[in-house]
Parts: C-alpha cells; structure tokens; sequence
C-alpha cells in the first residue's frame, strides 16, 4: 500500500486505531502513521485482568505501544510485585485476543476528570504514555498512590501548569525527576515518594513557590540537595528521608517560614545543620537521624578552648520574651539528631525549646557532663542520650522532667549513684542506664515508679540487695539487672510481677534458693540466673510454660534435673557448672522445639537420651559428666547441629560410620576424654567443609587421620586425633 501519508490519515481517522494497530508490521506506512500527530496523542485504557480479591487492573495504551509484548508486560507488573511482598497480589490475566480497548481522547475535559475518578478503587499498571501532557485543562489532582504504573517519568507531564495535586507515591516508577516539573508552578502537593526514583533533584523544583507539600522520601535519589527553597513561602511539609542525598543541608531552608515538619533522615548529608532552620516559628518535628553531621569548632588558635556546644541553639532563647523584636515562640516538639558525629558537651540551650516533647541526639559523640538545665524540659516525653561519651553524675534535677515517659542514657560514662529524686518520674515506663560506670544501692523506693514496663540496670558497679519494693512494678515486662554486684537472695516480691517476659539477673553475687513461686510468671519467656551462687535444688514449679530461654549456669544448684516435659516451648538450656546429677530423661516431643542444650560440668549419669524430634537444636553440649553406652546420634533429625561436645565422659563403643552424614551444618565436634573405639577414618570422611574443629583424642581409637585432617599451620600442632582449621 503506497497510498499518500495524507490520505492514510484521513482513512485511519473513520477506523478504530487500535484496531488496526496489530496490522502495523503488515505495512510500514501504517506505522508512521500511528505514531504521528492526532494518533500520538490517543490514549486507550484495557482491562488486562482482576486479582484475586476483585480489583480490577487496567492499563494505558497508545496506539503507537499497543501490542501483545507490551501488555505481557504490563500484566507481570503484577506479578512481580506479588514476589516483593506489594499488597496487589496474584492476579488472573485476560488473553491478549479478548482485550478491548476503550479509546479516550485527551483533548477533552471531560474525559479528563472521568479517568481518574474512574481509576478510583482499580490498579493501574504498565507505564505512563506522554499523551497525559494533554490535559492541559486539568487543575484538581492526579492521584496514582498505591498504582503499579512504570517508569521513566514522561517530561511532557510539565505540560500540566494547571495541576494543583501530583500524586505519583507508593508506585513503580524510576528514572530520575524530569527537570520540566519546574514548571508546574501552579502544585500545592508533589508527592513521589517510595518510587524508586535516581538521580539527583533537579534544581527548577524551587519554581514551585505555592508548594505546601513536598515528599521524595524513600527514594534512591543522590547527588546535593539543592540551595532551592527561598521561594517556597508556603511549604508546610518536607520529607525527603531514606535517599542517598548528601552534602550541606541548604541555608534557603531557613526562609521556609511556613515549614511544619522537616525529614532529613537516613541520607549523607554533612557540615552543620543552619541555624536558621531552628528559628522557623512554626516548626514542629525535625529529624536529622542518621546522616554525617558534624560539628564545627570556632575558629581559635587557642587549642586549649573546648568545643561547648555541637549545635549554636542560643539564638533559640525567646520563651521569656516571645513577642520582643520580631521573634516568635517556638512550637518545635519533635528533634531526632540522632546517629550523627556531633561531639562536644550537651547544649543546655536546648532548654529554650519550651514545647519539645522528644529529644533523641543518641549515637553521637557528645562528652561532658549532663546539664542540670535539662530538667526545665517539663513537656518532654522522650529523652534519648544513648550511646555517646557523657560523663558524671545524673542531675538531681532530672526530676523536673515530670511528663517524660522514655530516658535512655545507656552506653555512657556515667558515675555515681541514680539520684532518689529518679522516683519522682511518675509515668516512666522505660528507663535505660545499661553500661555506664554507676554504682551504689538502687533507689530503695524504686517501686514507686509503677508505669514502668522496661527497666535496664545491666553492666553496672550496682551493689547491696534488690529492694523489695519491685513488687509494685505490675506493669514491668523486662527486668535486666545483670553484670553488676547486686547480692543477698532474690526478692520474693519479684514472683508477683505477672506481666514479666524477661528476667536478667546474671552476673552477679545473688544467693539463696530458687523461690518456687517463679513458676507463677506465666508470661515469662526468659530467665537467666547464670552466674550467681544460688544454692539447692530446682522446683518443678519454677519453670514457666511459656519459658523459651533458661540459663541457671555457673551457680551450686544440685539434686536432679528439672522435668523439661513441663515446658511449652524451650528453645535454649544452660544448666552447666553445677552439681545436678541422676539420669537425664526425656519423651519424645517433649524437646522438639529447641535450639541450645548445655548441661556440662554436673553430675549426670547413665545412658544418653534417643535425641529424637530435636529438628531444631543447634548447640548440643553434655561435656564433663559421666554419660555412659553407646552413643544415639545415628538421626538423619540433626541436620541444624553446629556443635557438639560430649567429651570428657565414659561413652563407649564404635562410632556410626553415618553419624555426621546429617549434620550438614557442624562447625565443631568433640568426643574428646571418653572410650570409643574403632577405626578413625570411618567417620571423618563424612564430615562436610563447614567443620572447624574436630578432637577425638583422649580414646581408643585405631587408624591415621584422613589426608585432608592432617594438614595443619606451625602454630597449631596437631595432636592425635585432633584437627583444628
């Protein structure tokens, strides 16, 4: 067909372009034509199918694009996202020869605001066709949150002046940020968020001057943000979290006098954070968490002059005068720094901020002491100082903090005692002190603190007896004084705490008999008592039902063991380096779920246990005891046994020549110390490539060590039957 480009256009303009459209590899000219003006700017919608919950999926089309190839893809946009967990799910796809497609001409305004009201509640899938760009007309929103519609961002989208909503998150969409959405001046609400967006953000953004909200967060865009903001007036909110973004935080931010809520999060932004940001009037939650954000010494030649503060927050000081030369009272409540390299002492400024309901300035290297001025914070709710190099005591004044819910100053160089004024904190329900340097008694009336729910003390100098006034703490779910020098026994009252999930009082000096009331914890999942010198035997009704973790180590605990057959779910045992003797006996089933066993250094006798149904278990140690018979480990059940270790006993007998066939995942194998048999090479051989050490000496074994056990370093001499890698 040679028939003129012109007459071509007038026929196709009687017939149905997408009909035709299969027809363009028929003849080249039906192609041209498709594709030239009129045509390019037809969009089609088809209905490619409906999940499994009903939604109906469809997908834009151009006469230029419609095809079988490009709607498979569309249709597996769907699938794809059911693989990374996307909330659309399976779908069931048309065939392509019953898809029909639905022409709308863009020209028109009502077609326009059709479309997207039609879209409502349906998933839109396959990419975005330029041909939107002539919309011209439209000027309410358009709205794609949630949709699977591809990437890259068409630029003739800059088109639409008009739009005053552009709502593309929570999409599929890539490619960088077309550098013409600078001229859609007219958008009050830009909104691409986790849409896997490149690139860097184009400079022209800072046209937008009636923007009020701008979120690019969750993004993959890099590059410096740029010095852009000084004509958005009008911004409200700012979030651009979660993105590679890196660079000086812009000094045009500070003249956002209208900005709320400002996200910086999880980028490499650098330098200092600009003063001016924090003197916005109507800021309310800013948060700089994790990025590289330093802080900056004044000029001196004087290397004697310390850093005093990492942020200059001075000029924050208007709360006694709010109205006087211009400045404003401040609303900011919400200040994350947190994860950053600031340094130097805790600003006491930061008292200016009157309204500040959480302050976490966690992972930094802030030093010095804590300022007393920090108990005028009364509307704090949150207070996070972990992790940095603050050093001294805790300020009485803390107690001024009558609202605060969260203090965290773990990971620290604090010393001294908690000040008794601590018990003033009326609606604390976590209270974080773990690996400082304090000591002394704890506050006697710590029990007065009863919306406590997290209490860690642990990696302390704390000593004397726990006071018995924990028994009030009805709310406490973890308790975690270990690896201090708490001693006496254990308060009973601690058996009345019935919300308890954890108990951590290892490593300390506690003595006295296991009360039998701990069995009355029903919601208990851990208890360690390991490293104190307990006494007696242990109660069958101390043990939990819910009890995952029991570590009762390194104590003088005698008399038998315990019946594990009483617990529900036990996922790790340590009862090692105590005097429990007698058999070890156990049903079938009733150890089916765990994953750690020690029991080495007691007193324990007799045959070994079938080990049957322990699917689970990871760490298997008996060691140093006095096992005899055969060993039972012929199972194909412990294929996810890393360790194991039953030397130093009197088992006897040969090897299976299978035994470590299952164990696909064993690092460390001893059966050093005991009476096997047999030849050597029988068992090795089998051993997979993850094994790290094997020691079978201390038997009577027969043979030589299989070439690959037999190489070894010069400073790690081999002994008989023993290899280490």
């Amino acid at each position: 067909m040679n028939l003129p480009f012109e007459v071509l256009e007038q026929i196709f303009l009687q017939l149905d372009a997408f009909k035709i459209a299969k027809y363009r590899r028929v003849c080249r000219s039906f192609n041209n034509v498709l594709t030239a003006h009129h045509f390019s700017n037809l969009i089609g919608l088809v209905h490619i199918g409906h999940t499994y919950g009903g939604v109906e999926v469809f997908s834009f089309v151009t006469p230029e694009t419609f095809g079988e190839a490009f709607l498979t893809i569309a249709q597996n946009n769907l699938d794809d996202a059911h693989k990374t967990g996307r909330r659309a799910g399976k779908f069931k796809k048309y065939p392509f020869s019953s898809l029909k497609v639905l022409p709308l001409d863009p020209l028109k305004t009502i077609n326009e605001v059709s479309l997207f009201e039609f879209l409502k509640g349906h998933i839109l899938s396959g990419p975005l066709p330029r041909a939107l760009a002539n919309m011209t007309k439209l000027t309410n929103n358009v709205n794609l949150n949630g949709n699977y519609v591809t990437g890259p961002l068409p630029s003739e989208l800059g088109n639409l002046v008009h739009l005053k909503k552009l709502d593309l998150s929570d999409t599929l969409l890539d490619g960088t940020i077309p550098n013409s959405f600078g001229s859609l001046v007219n958008l009050e609400v830009l909104d691409m968020s986790w849409a896997s967006l490149t690139g860097c953000i184009p400079e022209s953004l800072g046209n937008l001057k009636n923007l009020v909200n701008l979120n690019l967060e969750r993004n993959k865009l890099s590059g410096k943000l740029p010095d852009m903001f000084g004509r958005m007036t009008k911004l409200q909110t700012l979030y651009l979290g979660n993105n590679h973004l890196e660079g000086p935080i812009p000094e045009s931010l500070g003249r956002c006098m209208q900005l709320e809520r400002l996200n910086c999060e999880q980028n490499r932004f650098s330098g200092s954070i600009p003063d001016s940001i924090f003197r916005l009037p109507l800021l309310e939650s800013a948060n700089f968490k994790n990025n590289l954000i330093l802080s900056e010494s004044p000029p001196t030649s004087d290397a004697s002059v310390e850093v005093v503060a990492s942020i200059d927050l001075s000029s924050l000081n208007v709360a006694s005068n709010p109205v006087q030369e211009g400045n404003t009272s401040l609303l900011l409540s919400y200040l994350d720094i947190s994860d950053n390299q600031l340094s130097g002492r805790v600003p006491y400024h930061i008292t200016s901020l009157i309204n500040l309901q959480d302050l976490n300035l966690q992972d930094n290297n802030f030093n010095g002491p804590l300022p007393s001025e920090i108990g005028e914070l009364s509307n704090l709710l949150l207070l996070n100082l972990g992790s940095n190099q603050i050093s001294g005591a805790i300020p009485c004044s803390i107690s001024g903090l009558v609202s605060l819910k969260t203090l965290d100053l773990c990971r620290n160089l604090l010393v001294g005692r908690i000040p008794d004024s601590i018990i003033l904190l009326r609606n604390l329900t976590h209270l974080s002190l773990e690996h400082n340097d304090l000591s002394g008694r704890l506050p006697t009336e710590i029990g007065l603190l009863t919306s406590l729910q997290w209490l860690h003390l642990s990696h302390n100098r704390f000593c004397g007896g726990i006071p018995d006034s924990v028994r009030s703490l009805e709310c406490l779910r973890v308790l975690d004084l270990s690896h201090n020098q708490l001693s006496g026994e254990i308060p009973p009252g601690i058996c009345m705490l019935s919300n308890l999930l954890r108990l951590q009082l290892n490593n300390n000096s506690l003595g006295g008999s296991m009360h039998p009331d701990i069995g009355d914890l029903t919601n208990l999942n851990t208890l360690d008592l390991s490293y104190n010198q307990l006494t007696g035997t242990v109660p069958e009704t101390c043990l939990p039902r819910c009890l995952e973790v029991l570590k009762l180590n390194h104590n003088r605990l005698s008399g038998p063991l315990p019946k594990f057959g009483m617990l529900g779910r036990i996922l790790a045992v340590h009862l090692n380096h105590n005097q429990f003797s007698g058999q070890f006996r156990t049903q079938k089933g009733e150890l089916k779920y765990l994953k750690s066993l020690t029991l080495s250094h007691n007193q324990l006798s007799g045959p070994l246990p079938k080990f049957e149904d322990w699917i689970y278990i990871r760490t298997l140690h008996l060691d140093h005891n006095q096992f005899s018979g055969h060993l039972p480990m012929n199972s194909p059940h412990l294929k996810c046994l890393e360790s194991l270790n039953f030397s130093h006993n009197q088992l006897s007998g040969s090897l299976p020549s299978s035994m470590v066939r299952y164990m696909t995942q064993i690092k460390i194998l001893d059966l050093s110390n005991n009476q096997f048999s047999g030849l050597v090479h029988d068992i090795l051989p089998s051993c997979s490539s993850t094994v790290e050490l094997v020691d079978l000496s201390g038997n009577q074994f027969e043979g030589d060590m299989p070439e690959s056990f037999r190489t070894h370093s010069a400073d790690k001499p081999m002994f008989p039957f023993r290899w280490e890698k």
